[in-house]
């Protein structure tokens, strides 16, 4: 009898991602710049010297854990996706809910999320994962619309540009609710979202003369 068996992660990739979560836990706290390598040592349970075997500097274990963030965020999608009802106009409720609903946020991803924006300005490597990230988010939001003009729920001239308008609208949410909450009335974020969105896809907008 032949058995087959799934190959498990090699004991350097668990490490590294020990390593890279131990980043998230203590940057959520400290921010990026008070995350130091001991600091991560402690969170991860190893020794100093062991993170810095597995990584040669504090930016390439910040690229790891952006991956992580994408990986969770994205599982977090899929699971509302599943728990939605069928057509687009559930499924964009949905999407918007899971990240603006507050049930089952994560503080500690949101946190890191909002820091590593900031991070992705100074450095153009953490700038680009941070772009990858946001990008497959989009792509997933665009195939959504996409899908919904094929069933006749929206009208929309660009998907690109109304993809990227909810984005970012979702991470403006983000970064206000981590620097300046009391800007953000109690309970308005989903429901301002969802009359924004269904303003931006109700159909084209009549231009005023002149204008671009």
């Amino acid at each position: 009898m032949e058995f087959l068996y799934m190959a498990r992660p090699s004991n350097t990739v668990e490490r590294r991602a020990q390593i890279a979560r131990a980043l998230l836990k203590v940057m959520a706290r400290r921010g990026y710049d008070g995350a130091s390598i001991a600091a991560v040592a402690r969170a991860a349970r190893v020794a100093q010297g062991l993170v810095h075997y597995h990584f040669k500097d504090k930016r390439e274990i910040l690229l790891l854990a952006i991956e992580e963030l994408g990986e969770r965020h994205e599982a977090r999608l899929e699971g509302a996706r599943r728990g939605a009802g069928p057509g687009a106009e559930a499924q964009l409720e949905a999407f918007l809910e899971a990240h603006l609903g507050g049930a089952g946020a994560d503080p500690e991803a949101l946190a890191c999320w909002v820091i590593v924006g900031g991070e992705a300005l100074r450095e153009k490597q953490v700038g680009r994962a941070f772009e990858a990230v946001l990008g497959r988010v989009r792509e997933r939001l665009r195939g959504l619309l996409e899908a919904g003009v094929a069933e006749g729920c929206w009208a929309v001239e660009d998907l690109d540009a109304a993809a990227a308008a909810l984005l970012a609208t979702l991470q403006g949410y983000f970064v206000l609710s981590m620097s300046s909450r009391g800007l953000i009335p109690a309970g308005s974020a989903l429901p301002s979202a969802r009359r924004m969105a269904q303003g931006l896809l109700a159909g084209p907008v009549r231009r005023r003369r002149g204008e671009a």
